[in-house]
C-alpha cells in the first residue's frame, strides 16, 4: 500500500504526488508529461493521491468516478487529455489487448464500488478543485481530506477479485 492511500497521512499532497510517480518509475511504466505551460498531468497525478488510488485499470474507473462527482473541472480542461499522443497509444494497445468488451465487464464488476464513491463524493463539504492551487498541493494530505470531507476507500473497498490483466498492468496495491 501507498502511504498516500492511508485515510490520516500526514504527507503533503505534493509529497503524495512524488510518490505516485516514483511508483510509476519502480513499476517501469512511462509517466505521462505536461504539455508546455499545462499541469494537466499534474492536477490529474493529485486526484489519484487526494482519492488514495493506483493506476489498475478498475482503479483508474474509480478515480473517473470520483473526478466526475467530487471536484470542481471544465469538460474542455479534462478533454484536453485525451489529445495527448501517449494516451492515444495506451488505449490503443489497451483496447487491442483487452477489447471492448472485457473493458464493459470490467465496469459493470466495479458498479458497486463506484456507486459507494458516488455517495461519499455527495457527502463531501466541498468538491476538490480539479486545477488545483499550489497553496493546496502544500497541504498535508489528511488536513484537506478533512477540510473537503474526503473519505477515501479503504484497502478492502478498493480491493478486486481478479483484476484485469494486461501488459500495461502494475501489480495491484
Amino acid at each position: 500500500m501507498l502511504k498516500y492511500q492511508d485515510q490520516n497521512t500526514d504527507m503533503t499532497v505534493l509529497e503524495g504526488i512524488e510518490e505516485y510517480r516514483e511508483y510509476l518509475v519502480q513499476n517501469n511504466k512511462d509517466k505521462l508529461r505536461d504539455f508546455e505551460g499545462s499541469q494537466l498531468i499534474r492536477d490529474h497525478d493529485a486526484t489519484h493521491v487526494i482519492f488514495g488510488l493506483d493506476t489498475t485499470i478498475e482503479q483508474e474507473s474509480m478515480l473517473d468516478t470520483w473526478v466526475l462527482w467530487g471536484t470542481e473541472f471544465k469538460w474542455k480542461y479534462l478533454l484536453s487529455y485525451i489529445g495527448k499522443q501517449e494516451l492515444k497509444e495506451l488505449q490503443k494497445k489497451l483496447f487491442e489487448e483487452i477489447g471492448v468488451l472485457k473493458l464493459i465487464y470490467t465496469a459493470l464488476k466495479i458498479a458497486p464500488i463506484k456507486l459507494k464513491i458516488i455517495l461519499r463524493a455527495l457527502k463531501m463539504k466541498k468538491k476538490w478543485p480539479f486545477i488545483a492551487p499550489k497553496n493546496l498541493l502544500e497541504k498535508r494530505i489528511c488536513d484537506v481530506r478533512a477540510e473537503y470531507g474526503i473519505i477515501i476507500l479503504s484497502k478492502e473497498e478498493r480491493h478486486v477479485k481478479n483484476p484485469l490483466e494486461w501488459s500495461g498492468s502494475i501489480k495491484a496495491n
